[in-house]
């Protein structure tokens, strides 16, 4: 049975964070369980107040929340695995505070599809790149999936979007940088090499300018 955890990453944009819980619990589907995490980077208890409310009014088990304190991204993603990793979650749906789920999702034919092709992390965004982005078409559960090749020229395989991860990808990648300049965080992530093997792409699921998650921030909290 799959274990699937909810992680919203989240920093002073309570509007916006409400609209991306609410969206995602709203829509996705799973048979397995499914859990949720609030990480905050240093709001108070009426923030965190506000989203715990939301996700009361889903059927998700446990809900937890962290507190980084303004120690930031890298260190709030870095504690809020720990805690997830520690409960048993063997996939989480990792999800910055700006980004609205438009549809129904059904996540068990990601994640079967994940283990089909051996992959460890799916990409649910747009399909970004700046420089050439190289893959291959692979075939999963009646679906065609991009399988990115990790030596691209462009860095990011992996990418900051909406994403789902297995715990044993996350574990391969290890710990994210801490103390790094605003954005700079999941550029070095992305310099990881482990960060770029196993990435897949859903092609029938997602336009690549992203229509599946539609981003809806227009101010930076990191």
């Amino acid at each position: 049975m799959t274990n699937v955890c909810v992680l919203l990453l989240t920093y002073n944009r309570l509007d916006y964070a409400e609209r991306t819980l609410r969206s995602t619990l709203e829509h996705v589907k799973t048979a397995g369980d499914l859990s949720c995490h609030i990480a905050s980077d240093g709001d108070g208890d009426d923030y965190l107040i506000a989203l715990l409310d939301i996700a009361r009014k889903f059927d998700v088990f446990p809900l937890t929340t962290t507190n980084s304190q303004r120690s930031g991204y890298g260190a709030n993603y870095n504690l809020a695995t720990q805690v997830i990793h520690s409960l048993g979650a063997t996939h989480i749906l990792v999800l910055e505070d700006d980004w609205e789920l438009s549809r129904d999702l059904d996540l068990d034919i990601l994640i079967g599809t994940l283990d089909e092709l051996q992959a460890g992390c799916m990409r649910l965004g747009y399909l970004g790149y700046t420089q050439p982005l190289r893959g291959e078409f692979a075939s999963a559960y009646g679906r065609h999936w991009l399988r990115l090749d990790p030596a691209s020229p462009e860095p990011h395989i992996f990418a900051g979007h909406p994403r789902l991860e297995t715990v044993a990808w996350e574990r391969s990648v290890g710990p994210w940088p801490e103390g790094l300049e605003p954005g700079q965080t999941e550029f070095a992530v992305a310099h990881i090499a482990e960060s770029r093997y196993g990435v897949v792409w859903p092609v029938q699921e997602v336009k690549p300018y992203g229509d599946l998650f539609v981003h809806i921030g227009a101010r930076r909290s990191w």
